[in-house]
């Protein structure tokens, strides 16, 4: 697959989830709270649950699910929460887990709709919806690749969950692992070249990182922990990050493909969750209790000394740095 697109605009400010409200809503945030010039935007306005954001490549919209009508459904909105989130999905389902494409227009996401999970598209200028594999089993965690064409998804068809690939063109499903271990949460490579996702290959419960070509060739397994999850892949593709509760504590470590050598980011006496890179790949932002209740830091990415981003006394976690879907930002 192709890298996506240079020159696409990143904003560099921060979306997060925050019980600021007394209710789970989502933020953006420019700069550092607390300090000149910074700026709080409340992007979901609403006292439902708002949850799993989505930032278009454009970084011009997010969208995210809500359960503000009784199920989840999904809606959009401007970067600046100028107006009230426009309704995308109208069912009696749950529809979850969205992702935009790199047209900043197509959506892709899970629903229950036919009794068991299945992935959908959906125009956010016309509303048209489209679905994009039908299976008795569940297909979830979509993932889109640099290309439109493509996106990568798990599936549990096979009675155990595997990861397939999916031409969106012509609806060819290519399977790309086949042990009997589960495959879960699979992320495509800003680069096109790879997809990494968690397997419990180690033994029920453990939980590693692998990366695998899209090909189906060169898999490697990254941490042997079996306490490794929320993989999340730098703006080039060449490092990926994650957190992992080796040792009795949770902490964020960094991995660089290049050299092959692995970074502890984090060492607070406390739990650290949730990594996700900035534009430039130079920082990672991250959810920790370190100031006595969950704020959002930032430290640069093979760690060191780590700095508030939010100072807010309600809890803020789950954070989101640029355009993409990190698994870390959706609540895991």
């Amino acid at each position: 697959m192709p890298p996506a697109p240079a020159g696409q605009p990143c904003i560099q400010c921060l979306i997060f989830h925050t019980f600021r409200d007394n209710n789970l809503e989502i933020y953006r945030l420019d700069g550092v709270e607390g300090q000149a010039g910074a700026k709080l935007y409340n992007l979901s306005k609403n006292d439902a649950v708002d949850s799993r954001p989505s930032r278009s490549p454009n970084d011009s919209r997010i969208v995210f699910q809500s359960n503000r009508d009784g199920n989840v459904e999904l809606y959009t909105t401007d970067m600046l929460g100028n107006a009230a989130p426009t309704r995308l999905t109208r069912t009696n389902s749950n529809n979850t887990t969205p992702m935009y494409g790199p047209d900043a227009r197509t959506i892709v996401f899970q629903s229950d709709r036919n009794g068991n999970m299945d992935l959908f598209t959906i125009d956010q200028g016309t509303g048209s919806q489209l679905q994009i594999t039908n299976n008795p089993g569940d297909d979830v965690n979509p993932f889109y690749s640099p290309d439109l064409k493509w996106l990568v998804f798990q599936s549990n068809r096979n009675n155990n969950w595997d990861i397939f690939i999916l031409n969106t063109e012509t609806g060819n499903e290519y399977q790309l692992t086949s042990s009997s271990s589960n495959e879960t949460f699979p992320a495509w490579s800003p680069n096109g070249k790879q997809i990494a996702f968690i397997s419990d290959a180690g033994g029920s419960g453990s939980t590693d990182l692998y990366i695998i070509d899209v090909g189906g060739t060169n898999l490697k397994r990254i941490t042997f922990d079996g306490k490794t999850i929320n993989p999340v892949w730098s703006p080039e593709g060449n490092r990926i990050a994650y957190q992992s509760e080796r040792n009795s504590n949770l902490d964020i470590y960094s991995y660089d493909l290049l050299t092959g050598k692995e970074y502890r980011v984090t060492d607070f006496a406390g739990p650290d969750s949730g990594p996700t890179w900035d534009c430039g790949g130079s920082n990672l932002a991250f959810t920790s209790t370190r100031d006595g209740d969950p704020n959002i830091f930032q430290v640069f990415w093979q760690g060191g000394s780590a700095g508030n981003l939010t100072i807010d006394p309600s809890t803020d976690k789950w954070s989101q740095w640029r355009p993409s879907n990190d698994v870390s930002s959706t609540g895991y």
